[in-house]
């Protein structure tokens, strides 16, 4: 006497079957994804950094430090945001990410929601003022371009811009004078200082 059971293999149809419900089921998923990336907005928001797009920041970076060093050997240059003064063309904070901000001292609450106040001194290496200068500078989220602030500095030295959101953002922008141009890009955040 056996107590063993005999087990029956599974009919052709069967498995024809499962193997189409699960073949089908993953073009539906495969279509739903597709789907729902069409529907988002992935692509909207490229990076603008040195108010370019990365394809040709990736492409020139190289030129566009040696326009920076250039820049400093013929002019001085300090930002001033709020109160906190950055000196010099800075472009260091573009390899490091949003989240240093929060453990380092400097570069931060360099904003606050409401009204701002940008500053741009250049002078030349005798300590002269530069009253001719061109000066373009974007303030932006670095998660999308909905808050964009864009300020044009035209033969000025400051501007006051509004900020209506706490968060991280990104300055970035270029300096130009008599054809030699410079760029910059700082990371900082906005606080709410009624708070």
């Amino acid at each position: 006497m056996s107590n063993k059971k005999e087990y029956k293999p599974m009919s052709k149809g069967l498995i024809y079957s499962l193997f189409t419900l699960k073949f089908l089921f993953g073009l539906v998923l495969i279509w739903w994804t597709i789907w729902m990336t069409l529907k988002s907005d992935v692509g909207q928001d490229d990076d603008n950094a040195f108010l370019s797009t990365y394809h040709k920041v990736d492409v020139n970076y190289n030129n566009m430090m040696i326009e920076n060093i250039e820049f400093a050997k013929k002019y001085n240059i300090k930002f001033i945001f709020n109160d906190h003064e950055i000196i010099g063309l800075s472009h260091n904070d573009v390899f490091l990410s949003q989240r240093v901000i929060k453990e380092r001292p400097i570069r931060k609450n360099m904003i606050k929601v409401g009204q701002n106040k940008f500053t741009v001194l250049v002078q030349d290496k005798d300590a002269n003022n530069i009253e001719t200068k061109k000066i373009d500078i974007l303030v932006t989220k670095n998660t999308n371009h909905k808050e964009d602030v864009h300020l044009n500095f035209i033969n000025e030295d400051s501007k006051e811009f509004k900020i209506n959101s706490i968060g991280h953002w990104n300055i970035t922008g270029t300096v130009e004078v008599d054809g030699t141009k410079g760029s910059f890009y700082i990371k900082t955040n906005a606080t709410d200082k009624t708070k």
